[in-house]
């Protein structure tokens, strides 16, 4: 499998921001996610890519299960790579750097 999600709730505070969400994705499958701005797109690959725990649920990423693995390593092995962190960049990075830092994690 390669991203399994368990009935994960992501909570901030006193607010419920995901609920009861399950994914699977098994190898040779092809995925998009759509929806809205706030939907929780970006929040549900943060939560692939370790960066958020979820409250509730199990989350699992080319056979490991979070809790049981180091997240550096194994980001080294999701290679992601998101407009989400243009604010950590500078317009003078170029592109192929960018694109590398996904292969080693890295910002």
């Amino acid at each position: 499998m390669i991203i399994d999600i368990n009935h994960i709730t992501w909570k901030s505070g006193q607010h419920t921001l995901m609920k009861d969400v399950s994914w699977q994705v098994r190898e040779g499958e092809h995925w998009a996610l759509l929806g809205l701005n706030g939907s929780g797109k970006t929040t549900l690959l943060n939560i692939v890519n370790g960066y958020i725990w979820p409250t509730e649920g199990s989350v699992g990423v080319l056979g490991h299960l979070f809790g049981e693995v180091d997240l550096r390593e194994l980001r080294k092995s999701i290679g992601w790579v998101s407009n989400s962190f243009q604010e950590r960049l500078y317009a003078s990075d170029r592109t192929q750097h960018i694109v590398i830092s996904g292969k080693h994690a890295t910002i």
